[in-house]
């Protein structure tokens, strides 16, 4: 047995002297690092043993679109003579039970919901046809008017 281990040895050397030529590359400022204790970042020496864990970030809050209809879902035409089936948006109303008024133009421009669809869509009230336009600025007019808010209503106990 004695015998074979020095060939095991040199057949060793024999298949893997090909591993000796790697090449390996020093850094050309080996002295700029430095070592780490235990203890510092992520040893068992008793210090913040937590490596690489990032603390999850809280959950953004939703945001909340609401839309608000300023007609009933109706056919619009535009100048050339197309048609599209929508409502009318708001660009910005107060909120439920405040009082303020109705923005539903702004810069020349209308926003309409299209039946079935679901992201609203600026149009340019000039490209609309006359009547369409003269029915948009009457709804724009009645809505600056701004209503009071509706009371809420009391429960009122019931007659027996």
């Amino acid at each position: 047995m004695k015998a074979i281990m020095p060939l095991l040895a040199g057949a060793f050397l024999l298949v893997f002297s090909g591993a000796a030529e790697a090449q390996f590359t020093v850094p050309s400022t080996p002295t700029q690092f430095g070592k780490r204790k235990l203890s510092e970042n992520g040893g068992s020496g008793g210090g913040n043993s937590a490596v690489g864990i990032v603390a999850p970030r809280e959950a953004p809050a939703p945001i909340i679109v609401e839309l608000v209809a300023v007609s009933q879902a109706r056919v619009w035409t535009n100048a050339e003579g197309q048609t599209m089936n929508a409502r009318l948006l708001a660009f910005s109303a107060p909120k439920s039970g405040e009082k303020g008024p109705v923005e539903v133009i702004r810069a020349g421009k209308v926003k309409f919901l299209l039946a079935g669809g679901k992201e609203p869509i600026e149009y340019a009230l000039e490209k609309l046809s006359q009547k369409d336009q003269i029915d948009i600025k009457a709804i724009a007019q009645a809505a600056k008017r701004a209503p009071d808010p509706e009371p809420e209503s009391e429960e009122k106990p019931s007659d027996p």
